[in-house]
């Protein structure tokens, strides 16, 4: 699937197009329709950092279909080193793939709570998913 010229990688069409605002930047569709992501390769395709991964469907979720994409991307890429940040609740998936080999590492050892303000992993202390401060009727 990948092509070799020049001594550098040439993404499929069918699996791979070019991001259309990040030059350099790939959005993988191998696992289209239930699953995208975007991948950030170096100039020879040596190191790749994968970023925006979603799974479409929420029912489609802890279906196999992110860890079926990311073993994908391993096999384009089996000499590459491949490499993610991940928020608070994403991590134990990521963990995963690093565990089953798909990616090398986790490049954040912190804590890194995501934006949606409703997710409890992220934000335990947030229980409305407000983040402004609002009085109790009875403080009023």
């Amino acid at each position: 699937m990948i092509q070799l010229e020049k001594s550098k990688f040439r993404p499929n069409e069918a699996y791979f197009v070019e991001h259309q605002k990040r030059p350099g930047w790939w959005i993988f569709q191998g696992s289209f329709p239930y699953a995208v992501c975007t991948i950030i390769p170096n100039e020879d395709w040596t190191v790749i950092e994968i970023h925006h991964v979603i799974v479409f469907n929420e029912q489609q979720r802890r279906k196999g279909h992110g860890s079926k994409m990311i073993s994908r991307i391993r096999r384009f890429f089996p000499e590459a080193t491949i490499w993610v940040d991940t928020w608070d609740h994403s991590r134990p998936f990521w963990q995963t793939m690093v565990d089953r080999k798909y990616i090398n590492f986790i490049g954040n050892d912190y804590s890194w709570p995501c934006f949606d303000t409703s997710c409890l992993t992220c934000h335990p202390s947030r229980v409305n998913g407000i983040r402004r401060f609002q009085r109790k009727e009875e403080e009023k």
